[in-house]
């Protein structure tokens, strides 16, 4: 399959995406690749455009590269689609041209009793949905993934290989006698459009009413997510992080690797827990914590490399 820059360019128009195109009106591709790995009539990108030495691409490779600044020598040689956010111009194109996920099926193997299934919905193999799950439109749900409690998963979601939606949280209580009895769980748990679930990671069901994870939350793999707590839209969680039972994490927050939110926590919106972070109290809005216990850096967003993008500083 070949595509046409005409096509490319009327897609980002469509998208209202900011852009300018210099090169051939006649550039046609069939592909894609990483600028470590260049393969001829593909779309790759490039971070920094000054930092990169263009001269070390073969022109006769008819690349088209999406990148931040047009470069200082050769500008009419290559192909370029010049943008403020190249990375997020070159995966919506992607997205658009050469989608991910092939033919919509579900698994032979995969053990499905809910019927209240959207469209355009892939389960993969070994999967187990219970009864009573609703899941939206176009959700992808790889292997060995098991939703075991009422839930509901909104539209465009993708739930990573080995995850858990709905185990049982680690409440207990003691009868008398001194018996330690496990708390059982009745509730569910919802999940918003457009919400990446990562593997292995673990989501609880709430003990009487939802765990509630809102549109637009990335939760990387091996992450656990206790019951009774609500993740705001856009929060980003990395991998091996752990947030304990009834927190309340507000939206636009990044929690770094391997960092702990203790039960019944509140993280205001805008803020950056820090790496390895134990958050044993509650944070403010727009706030850099780190460490354990967790201390607030003054000014400390202003540092957050751009890898971070979706926090939003508030200007001063």
């Amino acid at each position: 399959m070949k595509i046409s820059i005409n096509e490319i360019k009327a897609f980002l128009e469509d998208e209202k995406l900011d852009y300018e195109y210099d090169g051939s009106h006649n550039l046609e591709v069939k592909g894609f690749c990483s600028i470590k790995n260049i393969k001829p009539m593909a779309i790759t990108w490039i971070k920094r455009m000054h930092e990169f030495d263009l001269t070390s691409i073969d022109v006769k490779l008819n690349l088209l590269i999406v990148t931040n600044e047009r470069p200082e020598h050769n500008v009419g040689a290559y192909n370029l689609i010049i943008t403020n956010n190249p990375k997020s111009v070159f995966f919506e194109i992607l997205g658009k041209f050469f989608p991910q996920n092939g033919e919509v099926k579900i698994a032979p193997t995969a053990v499905v009793e809910t019927t209240n299934i959207g469209s355009n919905v892939s389960i993969g193999h070994h999967c187990y949905i219970s009864k009573d799950v609703k899941l939206g439109n176009n959700v992808v749900i790889k292997h060995n993934v098991v939703i075991a409690c009422p839930a509901t998963i909104g539209d465009d979601c993708v739930i990573d290989s080995g995850a858990v939606i709905g185990s049982d949280g680690n409440g207990n209580y003691i009868k008398k006698g001194g018996l330690l009895k496990d708390v059982p769980d009745y509730g569910s748990v919802r999940i918003g459009n457009r919400v990446k679930i990562g593997a292995n990671t673990i989501i609880a069901r709430a003990t009487l009413d939802e765990t509630i994870i809102e549109d637009d939350v990335k939760i990387d793999g091996l992450c656990e997510i206790g019951h009774n707590t609500r993740i705001g839209a856009r929060t980003i969680i990395v991998a091996n992080s752990i947030i304990c039972g009834s927190c309340k994490i507000g939206s636009d927050v990044y929690i770094s690797p391997k960092s702990v939110i203790m039960n019944q926590k509140t993280i205001g919106k805008n803020s950056f827990v820090a790496m390895g972070s134990v958050v044993n109290r509650d944070v403010g809005e727009s706030q850099f914590v780190v460490g354990y216990p967790i201390k607030t850096v003054k000014d400390g967003l202003r540092f957050v490399n751009e890898m971070y993008h979706p926090i939003k500083q508030e200007e001063e």
